[in-house]
């Protein structure tokens, strides 16, 4: 042994349970060293395939017998995270299994020499840690790294200090290195000697199993980094998430030019993937920009360098040149971003200039929502997708610019993309201004040509003129083609209308008899034009002959015919037709002989024909038994009748019902488990609404399960029916938007997080969060109406509001500082500002820096006006304006009102939107229109969710001055300002 190393003072091995995870490598997630207080230092951790190999030893050891493993793998793998874990292993009775062991080295790590200067120190029970073994097996010093190894050999052997516990990780570089070729006549066999047989490979990437584990972590920065992590690398991301914010914040100029470009293009509506000739012409139009192609490639390339995890701000996007944010970086700066984002006017020319498809459809959608109507015009014309000139026409209806609507709904049909669509949404806007004829000259050549749509709108612009014979003629085309609907109407204008008086009195009997003699004519005459298109297009026109004969001269006409058709043309179906008028007449006695009398001339349908009577004079035994002759002769549906009359009659007869659900459900399972689930759920028969719904689902065809809940809830069987429907219904974006009004209280909204947590597998504050989202979700509309009146601001609540606050406030016990600073907003949304405060300020001495603000909004909502402006003016003395809108909404509930003016103003001359709103809010409330709708301008196109409503609440109160119709014709510049006049391009003009 290397005498040097006796030189080298020892270290002494130390309890382990004195050891913290810093004293041993283990470092905590944070950006630029500031850890998330509210969370553990440590991640908590997902159990992997090789913690099995991990515990064998541990056990063994702690029953006496030494031991190694090497955890060999790629760097940010979870190695010594997975060692950590493995010296804190508990038994059954929840002790720990090295319980009064010691650890080596104290603080690591330590040199070689280190470790070799301590080996004669080492005695029984002691956990030898090496992390890094490369440090102490690899080193540059072959001589040194032997006698390492051949000490820790001898020491698992030597039997009067066991047990000795030796854990150790490896790259696997190092590891790969021993049964590669030695350069030099490099001797490792002692090494190779100890590692043999020791070794464990941690995976780079989670199995599909580890994953879905890691997703269902109560531990926010493990899920989120399970969602988030590409191709399994949970670990990676979770060390790679704190460590890129941090690289965001000190990047080059020419990088952050690059990086601000792509924030803003996402809050422009792009999608995640960006070119390099995109990036390259953003990044030149943000100040301090890359000038030239070596310094662009410079500042990319620091964007694109992995960090510690191996992650990079910018995402290379397969084998494209095309790069995207990463995912939890675009969460932060995109979707969770703390203020709307205008994006600069430079911006918009390069888009313009690079977008395409779908991309340039969803930028024309984010311009449309910001009123950016010249911008939204371009770009929906630049996507060269059918629907996007569709939405570009509706766009300019709407903006009242009618006849440039037009041309893009003309170019519609010229192309021939949703031409039908194009043709009844531009007549739709020609007859809401009153442009018949406009109509009459667009859509009379398709007319001709055989659309249905365009003649359909060509007969309703000439009965508007005043023109009844054109539009019959239109019609009349129509049904000589063999539209029904056309035959229809030309038959019945062939009828003259029966009148009984006239401009000199009643008629006489001679002239009554002279009318009734020129309608039958009239009706011979359409019955025959009739006959002849059903012979012309092999159509069976005789229920609508029927029904002409019926309006035009009653039940006793329509039974001559049609037992003339019976007997005299051998039209045996017409006696059912027969037996409907009589049913509808009320009389079900003769309506059952003409049923009989189509039975015995074989014509099929009779006993479903039988129980449509039956139940129509509400004998459901009768009905029944028809019912049942019809299902077995194929006919399920009369049953699912019967079933529906028994469920309805009074008192319901739900078993009844249910027998008939049965029988039908051996014809016709979906139609029958559907009527079965919504009677069962009407009449709150909870489990047999489930086996109805679940046998309609698989015989391929299940009731709206939106309505099944409704009825269910209207049972009182609220609880239940959402846990049911959240465990049948997906539970994406806004599934529980259509049933969250029955969502009464906690209670309830625990139970469907539950039900959540259960089907997606997620962390219980994952569950609750996403619960409390779907209800804020479900009042925005409500929240939006209730924040805008004409008396100045509102403070909104509601029970969905208040119920949300709760929800996130259970979650932030697990769910870490987002989701704490969420539920302190939402409760001071609800006006629970002591509670806030109380919960801002519980355990600490001092409020984190990122509370602040919220503590500041809270303490002027509760009244601590002077407490609230002094932590106010700290922070506009450091050029934070986000708390200035909660402050001043809290000055103003306490009636000082000038001075929550004064406050809004200074934050939205800071450029705080909310502050905007606000001040125009305050200004409306107090009579002073100054400004007030450039302020909602300015809001609106940075894309504040409130704006519109209080604009198209001014320009309903006054929409005659000048600003307020250029707004509505023309919208809104880059700059947040009422555009200008401009035109729409010609067609071909801005296309892609």
């Amino acid at each position: 042994m290397d005498t040097t190393a006796e030189r080298t003072p020892a270290t002494e091995a130390v309890e382990l349970a004195t050891r913290t995870p810093r004293q041993l490598e283990l470092s905590p997630l944070s950006e630029a060293g500031q850890p998330d207080e509210s969370l553990p230092y440590l991640t908590s951790y997902c159990r992997r395939a090789h913690d099995r190999a991990l515990r064998s030893v541990v056990e063994a050891a702690a029953q006496g017998k030494s031991g190694m493993r090497t955890l060999v793998g790629g760097p940010a793998t979870g190695k010594k995270r997975a060692l950590w874990e493995a010296t804190h292993i508990r038994g059954t009775d929840g002790q720990l299994l090295l319980y009064g062991w010691r650890i080596w080295p104290a603080l690591s790590p330590r040199s070689i020499e280190e470790l070799l200067a301590s080996a004669n120190r080492f005695q029984e029970k002691t956990v030898v840690l090496l992390l890094s073994a490369e440090r102490y097996l690899f080193s540059d010093d072959n001589e040194k790294n032997n006698d390492v190894a051949d000490f820790l050999r001898n020491l698992l052997e030597d039997a009067g200090r066991a047990p000795i516990l030796i854990l150790a990780s490896l790259l696997s570089e190092y590891w790969q290195s021993l049964t590669a070729p030695q350069d030099g006549g490099v001797d490792r066999s002692s090494v190779e000697l100890l590692l043999r047989g020791t070794s464990d490979t941690v995976a780079g990437s989670f199995s599909a199993t580890e994953v879905q584990r890691a997703l269902g972590s109560s531990d926010p920065r493990v899920s989120e980094a399970a969602a988030d992590a590409p191709n399994g690398q949970v670990i990676q991301t979770i060390v790679a998430g704190p460590a890129l914010r941090t690289r965001c914040q000190r990047i080059s100029p020419a990088a952050r030019a690059i990086l601000d470009f792509v924030v803003e293009a996402r809050h422009a509506g792009h999608g995640p993937s960006m070119s390099r000739a995109m990036l390259r012409l953003g990044a030149q139009a943000c100040p301090d920009g890359p000038e030239t192609d070596e310094q662009f490639g410079t500042a990319l390339k620091e964007l694109t360098t992995p960090v510690r995890g191996g992650a990079t701000v910018l995402v290379k996007d397969g084998k494209t040149d095309a790069c995207r944010l990463a995912p939890g970086l675009d969460r932060q700066y995109v979707a969770e971003a703390a203020q709307p984002i205008l994006p600069r006017a430079s911006l918009w020319p390069v888009l313009l200039e690079t977008v395409a498809g779908q991309d340039s459809l969803d930028v024309a959608r984010e311009c449309r929502r910001r009123h950016l109507l010249e911008l939204s015009t371009h770009f929906f014309l630049k996507s060269g997708l059918p629907e996007a000139r569709l939405e570009l026409a509706a766009m300019l209806a709407k903006a009242g610019r009618i006849d440039e609507a037009v041309v893009q709904y003309r170019m519609l049909t010229r192309i021939g993309a949703d031409v039908e669509e194009a043709i009844n949404q531009g007549a739709a806007v020609l007859f809401a201004a009153g442009r018949e004829k406009d109509v009459l000259d667009w859509l009379s050549p398709l007319a001709e040509a055989g659309d249905r749509s365009a003649a359909l709108h060509v007969e309703t612009a000439h009965t508007r003129c005043g023109r009844p014979e054109l539009a019959l003629a239109v019609h009349r085309r129509r049904a000589e083609n063999g539209d029904l609907r056309s035959a229809a109407y030309v038959a019945a204008s062939m009828v003259s209308p029966e009148i009984s008086v006239d401009s000199h009195g009643r008629l006489s009997a001679e002239d009554l008899e002279k009318q009734r003699n020129r309608r039958r004519k009239e009706l011979d005459k359409a019955v025959r034009w009739l006959n002849e298109l059903a012979a012309r297009h092999g159509r069976d026109l005789l229920p609508l002959i029927a029904d002409l004969t019926m309006d035009a001269f009653g039940i006793d006409a329509v039974l001559e015919m049609l037992e003339a058709e019976a007997t005299g043309y051998d039209r045996h179906s017409a006696y059912l037709l027969g037996a409907e008028a009589l049913s509808a007449a009320g009389q079900a006695e003769r309506a059952l002989k003409w049923v009989e009398a189509a039975r015995l001339l074989g014509v099929p349908g009779t006993a479903a024909a039988a129980t449509r009577v039956n139940l129509r004079a509400r004998l459901l035994e009768a009905a029944q038994k028809c019912a049942l002759e019809a299902a077995d002769e194929g006919d399920a549906a009369p049953l699912i009748e019967v079933g529906d009359a028994f469920a309805r009659s009074e008192p319901p007869l739900p078993d009844r019902a249910f027998e008939c659900y049965d029988e039908a459900a051996s014809g016709d399972p979906a139609a029958a488990f559907s009527a079965g689930a919504r009677t069962a759920a009407r009449l709150g028969m909870l489990d047999r609404t489930i086996r109805c719904f679940r046998g309609a689902s698989l015989a391929g065809r299940a009731p709206d399960p939106v309505k099944i809940v409704r009825l269910l809830c209207a049972a009182e069987k609220s609880a239940e029916a959402l846990e049911w429907y959240v465990a049948t219904v997906p539970p994406d974006p806004g599934s529980l938007g259509p049933v969250a009004r029955h969502v009464k209280d906690v209670p309830h909204a625990v139970t469907v997080a539950e039900a959540v947590r259960s089907r997606r597998n997620i962390p219980r504050w994952r569950a609750l969060v996403w619960v409390a989202d779907e209800l804020l979700d479900a009042r925005a509309e409500e929240a939006d109406r209730a924040t805008v009146s004409g008396n100045g601001p509102h403070h909104a609540t509601s029970s969905l509001l208040v119920l949300a606050g709760r929800l996130y406030k259970e979650a932030a016990a697990s769910g870490g500082a987002r989701i704490g600073e969420r539920a302190l907003r939402l409760l001071m949304d609800a006006r629970n500002f002591t509670e806030a405060v109380q919960l801002i300020r519980a355990g600490r001495e001092a409020v984190p820096r990122r509370l602040r603000a919220l503590l500041a909004e809270a303490l002027a909502g509760r009244g601590s006006l002077k407490d609230a402006e002094q932590l106010l003016e700290e922070l506009l003395d450091e050029d934070d304006f986000s708390a200035a809108a909660g402050v001043a909404r809290g000055f103003n509930l306490h009636e000082e009102y000038f001075k929550a003016q004064d406050i809004a103003e200074r934050g939205a001359n800071g450029g705080d939107v909310e502050s905007a709103v606000l001040l125009g809010d305050l200004r409306r409330g107090a009579g002073d229109q100054t400004r007030v709708l450039d302020l909602y301008c300015l809001a609106l196109a940075h894309g504040h969710p409130g704006a519109r409503i209080r604009i198209e609440r001014i320009l309903a109160g006054d929409g005659t001055a000048w600003e307020h119709a250029q707004l509505r014709k023309y919208g809104l510049d880059p700059q947040g300002h009422i555009a200008p006049d401009w035109e729409v391009p010609a067609p071909g003009a801005d296309d892609a």
